[in-house]
């Protein structure tokens, strides 16, 4: 019996994840942190994990955090491991803002802040959002 090679396209519609970065706005920094178009659970979960990691580095309450959450999936398993980490974060947040989250991801994300007690804000507008951020 001879096996079957079977080629595929590489998917070149799935984003390839990119780590949070620090940005700076009006001499504000902030952690922008994008999961659009993110549907592997461990792409989502290792961004989650990065800024966490970022957010833990400092000694304050000063981490000010923008996401980006449009047209990204997730699975239940990858929502509690997300959860646990953004606990952790929550006693550096000073501000957060959320751009672009509808639909199931909405109850997902309030999922999440009822789980950390977190704050965070929604906005359909990215200018909107940094504004809120940069405002004490």
């Amino acid at each position: 019996m001879s096996s079957l090679n079977v080629y595929t396209m590489p998917d070149h519609t799935t984003p390839i994840y990119t780590p949070p970065t620090w940005k700076h706005y009006m001499n504000i920094e902030y952690i922008e942190i994008n999961f659009t178009g993110l549907r592997k659970d461990e792409d989502i979960i290792q961004c989650v994990a990065d800024a966490v990691e970022m957010g833990l580095q400092r000694e304050d309450k000063s981490v000010r955090a923008l996401v980006y959450l449009k047209d990204s999936t997730t699975s239940p398993n990858a929502i509690r491991s997300i959860k646990k980490l953004g606990k952790m974060v929550q006693p550096k947040l000073k501000k957060s803002a959320l751009v672009g989250s509808v639909g199931i991801v909405s109850l997902l994300m309030k999922i999440y802040i009822s789980y950390t007690g977190s704050k965070i804000k929604f906005f359909t507008d990215k200018e909107a959002a940094i504004r809120y951020l940069i405002n004490d």
